[in-house]
């Protein structure tokens, strides 16, 4: 590796510290970089080829990490987290591959998402609460039919 591609590098390592990273949005980060530098966008393509060699950069392993988070603390649906991943910048192919490869409980998240509002919904009219908890859902990206099975679930158990 060229002494001068070294400082890069490090640019790249320190933006990698934080958290994973897509290649796109590394990529577009170094780039930004090389506007007030002197290197090229060559030397960022190979920066990043060699973080790719040295497996720093892996898109699999960033939808991974990704669902698993997603999944975990504030959980969102599956339409929700391939949108998130869409702007992140993985390919659609590796999103849909993921997918399709992975099973994904969505109704136990969505309860699990909505366990926490029930308790302050359940003073509402039956009407108005499925209304709240069916938007709330929704807009962490559940579809309609897991929505409307948790809700009732939760209505009448």
């Amino acid at each position: 590796m060229d002494d001068d591609l070294i400082s890069l590098l490090n640019i790249a390592f320190f933006y990698l510290k934080f958290r994973p990273r897509t290649i796109k949005e590394t990529r577009e980060h170094l780039y930004k970089k090389v506007r007030t530098t002197h290197w090229s966008h060559e030397a960022v393509d190979k920066i990043i080829d060699h973080l790719i060699e040295l497996k720093f950069l892996d898109d699999k392993a960033f939808i991974d990490y990704l669902v698993r988070s997603r999944t975990a603390t504030k959980v969102k649906g599956v339409y929700a987290i391939k949108q998130e991943l869409y702007r992140f910048g993985v390919d659609k192919a590796l999103v849909d591959e993921y997918f399709s490869n992975t099973e994904i409980n969505e109704e136990e998240f969505a309860k699990k998402a909505l366990a926490g509002r029930w308790d302050r919904l359940k003073i509402l009219p039956k009407q108005k609460r499925y209304k709240k908890a069916m938007s709330f859902l929704q807009r962490r990206g559940f579809g309609f039919d897991v929505c409307r099975k948790i809700i009732e679930k939760l209505i009448f158990s």
